[in-house]
C-alpha cells in the first residue's frame, strides 16, 4: 500500500512575501506582541527623536508662578482661573548635546506635564475633598498640558507648558505640584512610564469672592507666547487699589457688560409700561 501523498507547496507559498505574518505568531499565548513584531520584517515606525528623548535627563522650571485665585465653590458657572496662569519650561540636561540636538529633543511631541494641588508646606496632596464632597476634586479645569515650542520674552527658544484653565474650589493657601512624563508611543498596554522630573510651585492664596484682590495684567512672557499661537488668554488686569477706590481701566470689559445689562433692563421696563 502506497504511503499517503501530501500536497506540495506551491511556488507562491515557497516565495511568500517577507512582510506576511506566520500563523504561529497569532496563536502564541505568551509574548504575542514580541513574536508578532519579530515575525514581520517591517520595522515599527518611531519618532526620530523617540529613543534619545526617553533616554535624556530633564528638568522643569516654573517660569511663571501662581499668585492668587478666587474660590469657585462647587458649581461650574462662576469659575475663575488661577492668576497668573502657571507656565513651565522643559530643560534638557545634557552637557554633551549640541544646540541642534537640544532643538530636536524639545520638539518631542509625547512629553506631558500633569498638575496636582498640595498643602502650603508641600507635604500633603489636597486633591481629594471632604467626605461629603468626595465625588469632586479640589483642583478643577485642565490639569494636563502638552508642549509648545516658541520664543520667550527674550527671544530665546524653549519648550513651554501652560496651565491657563486651573481653578480651586475652596479658599486657603496651597502649592501646585507639576510632574513631567515622557511617553513612548509604541509602548504596550499596561506598561508604566516613570516620572522624568517634578517641581513644586511657590505658595499661592485662594480667596473668597469678597476678598479677592482682582486679576493681574498679563506678563510679557504670556503675551509673547500668545503672539506665537499658544492657547492662553491675555488680561488687562483689574487689581483693586483699595476697598473704596474704583477699579482701574483694566475693568472696562466688566463695566461695559454691566452697562449693557442695565440698559437692557430699562428697555424691558419701558415695554412693560407700554403694554
Amino acid at each position: 500500500m502506497l504511503p499517503p501523498r501530501f500536497p506540495q507547496a506551491t511556488q507562491d507559498e515557497q516565495h511568500r512575501e517577507p512582510g506576511r505574518m506566520s500563523i504561529y505568531g497569532l496563536l502564541s499565548s505568551d509574548n504575542s506582541r514580541t513574536k508578532i513584531s519579530t515575525s514581520s520584517k517591517a520595522p515599527v515606525r518611531q519618532h526620530p527623536s523617540s529613543l534619545a528623548a526617553r533616554g535624556s535627563k530633564y528638568k522643569i522650571k516654573i517660569r511663571q508662578q501662581p499668585v492668587a485665585a478666587r474660590s469657585c465653590g462647587f458649581g461650574e458657572r462662576d469659575r475663575r482661573v488661577i492668576d497668573p496662569p502657571p507656565i513651565l519650561q522643559m530643560i534638557i540636561e545634557d552637557p554633551n548635546a549640541s544646540h541642534k540636538d537640544i532643538s530636536t529633543l524639545i520638539r518631542y511631541p509625547y512629553a506631558v506635564i500633569h498638575c496636582t494641588i498640595w498643602s502650603e508646606d508641600g507635604t500633603e496632596d489636597c486633591s481629594a475633598m471632604p467626605e461629603e464632597y468626595r465625588s469632586t476634586r479640589r483642583l478643577m479645569g485642565t490639569t494636563v498640558s502638552s508642549p509648545f515650542v516658541g520664543q520667550d520674552e527674550n527671544n530665546e527658544e524653549g519648550c513651554f507648558f501652560c496651565f491657563p484653565d486651573l481653578s480651586c474650589r475652596t479658599p486657603g493657601t496651597f502649592r501646585l505640584k507639576f510632574a513631567l512624563v515622557v511617553l513612548d508611543p509604541v509602548a504596550g498596554n499596561g506598561m508604566k512610564t516613570p516620572l522624568a522630573a517634578t517641581v513644586m510651585s511657590e505658595a499661592f492664596k485662594v480667596y473668597n469672592a469678597k476678598d479677592f484682590p482682582g486679576m493681574q495684567a498679563s506678563t510679557a512672557l504670556t503675551k509673547r507666547l500668545k503672539e506665537q499661537g499658544c492657547l492662553i488668554s491675555i488680561k488687562k488686569g483689574n487689581e483693586r487699589i483699595s476697598s473704596t477706590h474704583a477699579r482701574d481701566s483694566g475693568d472696562e470689559e466688566d463695566d461695559d457688560d454691566e452697562e449693557e445689562a442695565t440698559s437692557g433692563r430699562q428697555r424691558a421696563a419701558k415695554r412693560a409700561r407700554r403694554a
